[in-house]
């Protein structure tokens, strides 16, 4: 009678699988990670450049809405709309302050002697009326963007060139 030894059930992986495992998730890390960066960089350039472009259009439609001049305001990476109000001509705050830079780590700056106060008069238009386009740079460490409006105080669409 021969009598066979049982055979060993392997439990586990070995060291060469796990290596191999690990060496294949360390490379696709590496590939994602920049990606993934570009992402971050992108998506924050979008909204600081959607909240500039909401302050620009509530200064013009709060002028047309109250039918009094209203007054965009630009401090550093800080936007703020009022508006004249009352008998009395005191300005009252209708939207912002809008911070870029706390909120989304963006630097604000005005091109080409772009206005860092601008007024929409009672029919939204910019007063006084610009030679040129205003351009105003977004930037971050990893990237920028341009917001273009046009002397009549129109948002002009995305792609504006410097």
């Amino acid at each position: 009678m021969t009598s066979r030894a049982p055979l060993r059930r392997r439990l586990g992986f070995t060291m060469i699988e796990t290596l191999l495992v690990m060496g294949v998730a360390a490379i696709l890390f590496a590939l994602a990670v920049p990606q993934i960066a570009r992402i971050k960089t992108s998506t924050t350039l979008r909204a600081g450049h959607q909240q500039l472009s909401a302050a620009f259009s509530a200064a013009r439609s709060a002028s047309l809405q109250k039918g009094k001049t209203s007054t965009l305001t630009i401090d550093g990476s800080t936007a703020r709309v009022s508006v004249m109000s009352g008998l009395n001509a005191t300005s009252v705050n209708v939207f912002g302050p809008v911070r870029l830079d706390g909120d989304l780590g963006i630097t604000l700056t005005p091109i080409a002697g772009a206005p860092t106060s601008l007024n929409f008069d009672a029919r939204g238009m910019l007063t006084p009326t610009p030679a040129a386009v205003l351009k105003y740079r977004l930037s971050t460490s990893a990237g920028a963007d341009t917001l273009c409006i046009s002397p009549a105080g129109v948002i002009l669409p995305q792609g504006c060139q410097l």
